[in-house]
């Protein structure tokens, strides 16, 4: 199962205990944002078997109208009949002729509709994606005056989505994860905002991992490139001059590079006879280095 489709669950779960006019508001939500909603035809399409049974359950719990529902392809059809089309239009402070669909807001009679109305639309025509992969969670809409009045709505609870327009539907989306858990709480989809938080904490953690060991491989390849630089530097001395005409902190120190060819500059102050810090040690080191560049023939 999906992650959108755990969300939806979810929601469905919870929707048992509203109040009357939450749940006809969540009704509401659920057939204006779904495949049609006027006077040729009431229906709502959907993948989930349970959420179309649902909605006809509804329908006939609040005595609105009755439902057919049965499959069509891959997906499921709530069908209102013909006859009571009119009156469920009606119920909602719709007209049959409607040129263009709108939120009509007198269907809020609480506090809480409007929230129960977008956990319709969520149901309805909305898709999460899992936190493995992306966030990312979208409303997509066929009409641009519902999708604004959408919009304006996810923007009144605090949330305001990005609206753009993709092959002809209307996209109300958020792309921040904290955002997306917002909404998640908002619509009362608490199992599945704390999935995503501890999700998001677990690839945090592995981000964090993957950038130590990178940091720490690309110190060692560093490391590893100077010293056999200061090896090749000490050896083109040997062939040379020699090591005997070098000051003692240098002598001393081609010869522990020698000695310790894969030690850190740390490892090697630590086998210096006189306490000697990481940037003395580095300094002898480029010091030798410069030489052998200056007897080079």
């Amino acid at each position: 199962m999906s992650f959108s489709s755990e969300v939806k669950q979810e929601l469905l779960r919870i929707s048992a205990g509203q109040d009357d006019c939450c749940a006809q508001a969540q009704l509401y939500g659920l057939l204006l944002l779904g495949y049609a909603f006027s006077g040729r035809g009431v229906r709502l399409r959907t993948e989930s078997q349970v959420l179309a049974q649902y909605a006809a359950a509804q329908l006939h719990e609040i005595g609105l109208a009755a439902a057919q529902v049965q499959r069509s392809g891959r997906k499921w059809e709530v069908t209102v009949r013909e006859a009571e089309r009119g009156r469920l239009l009606e119920r909602f402070g719709h007209g049959e002729n409607e040129v263009s669909l709108h939120i009509v807001r007198e269907n809020f009679t609480c506090e809480k509709c409007s929230i129960a109305f977008l956990r319709g639309a969520f149901l309805s025509c909305a898709a999460v994606s899992a936190p493995q992969q992306q966030y990312h969670l979208e409303f997509y809409v066929a009409f641009k005056r519902l999708a604004a009045q959408l919009a304006a709505l996810l923007e009144e609870t605090g949330l305001p989505p990005k609206l753009c327009q993709r092959k002809g539907v209307w996209l109300l989306y958020y792309k921040d994860s904290e955002q997306i858990e917002d909404v998640l709480a908002m619509l009362g989809a608490q199992l599945a905002m704390l999935d995503l938080v501890n999700i998001k904490i677990e690839k945090d953690m592995r981000n964090n991992v993957n950038r130590l060991v990178n940091f720490e491989m690309a110190n060692m390849s560093r490391s590893s490139a100077a010293a056999a630089a200061q090896l090749r530097a000490i050896a083109r001395l040997r062939e040379g001059p020699g090591l005997e005409g070098l000051t003692p902190p240098l002598r001393e120190a081609a010869l522990l590079r020698e000695e310790n060819p894969e030690a850190s500059l740390q490892e090697l102050c630590d086998l210096a006879c006189q306490p000697v810090t990481r940037s003395g040690m580095n300094h002898r080191l480029k010091k030798l280095e410069t030489l052998a560049d200056q007897n080079s023939p």
